[in-house]
């Protein structure tokens, strides 16, 4: 199943195909189709009429998301304090070779007042510091300072919103991984996937009778750094006492709360034995949940009720959101 978003359309179709190459529709099962819901070119799915998010972003209104420092900062610690003073270095002591290639190390740290271990490093030894290779990388995959309105955005969005309903970023690691919801290798998760650019491997996975899981196959730690970033947590969900929303949803367009908001209850989401309410039971910190909740009324314009440790959505939230029938 593949999901494209053509770059040289004025006025864009979002294709969805199954194996056997036949065009598929759905908002609910295909979440990332139901995406384009923003401010710009007009598209048509599910019999509705949509907007597909302006390309050229608007410096008033859009702020970058995932910026060099923020990339930056997640290597604190190793091997530099302060790894954004450390690539400010770096970046001054390459500017200056380029202009003095005669010079050596010892002249270039005494000219840049640069400590000598790391510019020996960088000018004798041509290294490069892990957060500036993971810059350039970040910035060639088109995570990097971007906003509502880029398409990858949407993608990391969708995997940010599986990493809280059906993933994890290990506590000890940056590597994410995403377990299948019951559409198994037709979730969405995996069309999020090729919207950020990465292939997709299958996850060791030891223990019996155990959903599938998935994480990248390539560039697996840097993905997971930028998920953080957006504000994807990491360890236990469950013992997180400050878990919460990503704050960039507070101000996002409809588009980006409603494509969080289906992954999510996607994932989550069972449906009612004698009704077609959904129903979101996991174990959170109860402001988390309470957020959470808002969050999804907010986007179906529907009534959605908070319990002692479950998250009812009505029937009218239910068939907004498109979920009625796909969980029933």
């Amino acid at each position: 199943m593949h999901i494209y978003f053509p770059d040289s359309l004025t006025r864009v179709e979002v294709n969805v195909f199954n194996i056997d190459n036949q065009r598929v529709l759905s908002s609910f099962q295909h979440p990332l189709e139901a995406t384009p819901s923003g401010d710009s070119i007009p598209i048509y799915a599910n019999r509705k009429q949509l907007w597909y998010p302006s390309r050229t972003p608007d410096p008033m209104t859009s702020e970058p998301f995932i910026t060099e420092r923020d990339l930056a900062a997640t290597f604190d610690g190793y091997p530099y304090d302060d790894t954004w003073s450390a690539l400010e270095q770096y970046r001054r002591v390459q500017a200056y070779t380029t202009t003095h290639p005669e010079q050596g190390y010892v002249a270039v740290a005494n000219a840049l007042e640069t400590p000598r271990g790391r510019t020996r490093s960088w000018v004798s030894d041509g290294r490069k510091p892990l957060a500036q290779t993971a810059i350039e990388t970040a910035a060639d995959y088109g995570w990097l300072s971007i906003g509502y309105d880029d398409p990858t955005f949407q993608g990391l969005n969708a995997l940010v919103a599986n990493v809280f309903s059906g993933g994890y970023i290990p506590a000890d690691r940056w590597e994410p991984f995403f377990v299948l919801n019951e559409r198994g290798y037709d979730s969405h998760v995996l069309d999020a996937f090729e919207v950020v650019g990465v292939e997709p491997a299958e996850a060791t996975e030891d223990r019996p009778n155990a959903a599938p899981r998935i994480r990248p196959a390539e560039h697996a730690a840097l993905l997971g750094r930028c998920l953080s970033i957006l504000g994807a947590p990491r360890g236990e969900k469950a013992q997180l006492e400050t878990l919460s929303l990503p704050d960039y949803l507070e101000a996002a367009p409809e588009a980006v709360r409603e494509l969080f908001v289906q992954c999510y209850v996607a994932n989550r989401g069972n449906p009612g034995h004698d009704s077609a309410i959904v129903q979101i039971n996991e174990k959170r910190p109860r402001a988390y949940q309470r957020d959470l909740a808002a969050l999804i009324e907010s986007v179906a314009d529907a009534p959605v009720r908070l319990g002692d440790a479950t998250i009812t959505i009505s029937a009218d939230a239910a068939r907004a959101l498109g979920v009625a029938d796909t969980l029933a």
